[in-house]
């Protein structure tokens, strides 16, 4: 069966109304997500992770995207069926139009999965070092460079497929199908788009699996991170309708919507879910507490001590919480942890991980209890003596259990 067929029978612009519709509300539901992920994470810890920027980069090539495609709709391409039909210097002007904003339209469709990816990735690489194996950085690392190659390969046969390159826009004589229906560029992003995808959904099952956490919670974050595979099914699905309709753009428009649209969902859910749940990083006013401070009111009110300033924030504290990469942490301690972390754990002091300011699927670790001052050694302040005529100052040892 050949790859390249005739060109599809030309339609008029209201046959094409509700598909451009259709692309809009999509493209306005994308960038109403991504903006609900960025207010609802600056609300909450009043910044921005470095995945939440990653996201909002998508908003520039989605609203380009979708000026691009009211063109392509609404001036028609080259890939029409010109047998009997008799075209006006300003109806080829306008299919000139409509062409040239198909490649251009094409880059940015690609542009807003791979950022999306990329916002995954970015989370991943919080797991990874969350776990401190060096072995989840290099694959992290790597996936890094398969989403650059694969991109650049699809930006290439975007722009390769056709030679001369100003048969693109080409609309009398007809310049050819490879010219007119860009296959290639849609086989090409097809594989790219499920082979990153199945990657991605790969990479923390072997992680979740490994770790001690309870089964039930190992499925759920499995079936979390396998919402992925719909934009799988739908890539796989719409590459035979696409080439069945003999590359119609309409056809192609509206599934490259609903694909943008699922992995606009699917890059997002994992922060959205942590609102929706109500868990993760908050800020808070400082509150006094009755805490042990120190050897008196008036020394914790003066000169708070070491125990006061671990307690309590001056002003504003975090909630401290314990997300999912930190149970991954906890669970993926070797013996080969740095010295420095070990140190502070043997003084009672949890090491930071660099995943804790990230607030999806997170459960609460409070401070166990109140701190009581029998929970710590007793420095009773120094005393005076008075010893054979002459003041002394004896400093009294702390007070040990018995």
């Amino acid at each position: 069966m050949p790859l390249y067929s005739d060109a599809p029978d030309a339609r008029q612009f209201y046959e094409d109304k509700p598909t451009l519709l259709v692309s809009w509300w999509i493209t306005v539901f994308c960038v109403a997500i991504i903006l609900t992920r960025m207010s609802g994470r600056y609300v909450r810890v009043e910044k921005l992770l470095k995945e939440d920027k990653i996201a909002a980069g998508a908003l520039i090539p989605l609203v380009l995207r979708a000026v691009c495609v009211h063109f392509v709709l609404k001036n028609g391409t080259n890939n029409v069926n010109l047998d009997g039909l008799k075209l006006s210097d300003a109806d080829i002007d306008k299919r000139i139009v409509g062409s040239k904003m198909v490649l251009a339209s094409r880059v940015f469709y690609a542009s807003i999965l791979w950022i999306l990816k990329l916002t995954t990735l970015e989370f991943f690489e919080r797991l990874a070092g969350a776990t401190r194996r060096r072995s989840h950085r290099i694959m992290i690392h790597a996936m890094r460079a398969t989403l650059a190659a694969t991109f650049l390969a699809v930006v290439i046969s975007d722009l390769a497929e056709c030679q001369p390159f100003p048969h693109y826009w080409q609309v009398t004589p007809d310049p050819g199908p490879q010219c007119r229906q860009g296959f290639v560029q849609m086989l090409t992003m097809g594989a790219c788009n499920a082979f990153t995808d199945l990657v991605l959904i790969a990479f923390p099952i072997p992680i979740i699996l490994s770790t001690q956490i309870a089964t039930k919670r190992k499925v759920l974050l499995i079936m979390l991170f396998s919402f992925g595979l719909l934009t799988v099914g739908i890539t796989l699905y719409r590459i035979p309708r696409i080439i069945e309709s003999h590359g119609s753009q309409v056809v192609r428009t509206m599934w490259a919507s609903i694909e943008i649209l699922a992995a606009t969902a699917v890059g997002n859910i994992v922060a959205l879910g942590s609102f929706l749940r109500d868990s993760g990083v908050k800020r808070k006013k400082f509150k006094e507490s009755n805490s042990y401070s120190g050897y008196s009111n008036s020394r914790s009110q003066s000169q708070p001590t070491k125990l006061t300033r671990t307690a309590h924030s001056q002003w504003e504290d975090e909630d401290h919480v314990r997300t999912t990469e930190g149970i991954w942490a906890k669970s993926h301690d070797t013996s080969d942890s740095i010295s420095k972390d070990d140190d502070l754990r043997k003084s009672g002091e949890r090491p930071v991980s660099p995943t804790q300011s990230h607030d999806s699927l997170i459960t609460r670790d409070e401070l166990t209890g109140k701190m009581d001052r029998d929970d710590f050694a007793y420095q009773q302040p120094p005393t005076a003596v008075i010893a054979g005529g002459s003041r002394q100052v004896q400093r009294a040892q702390p007070t040990r259990d018995k």
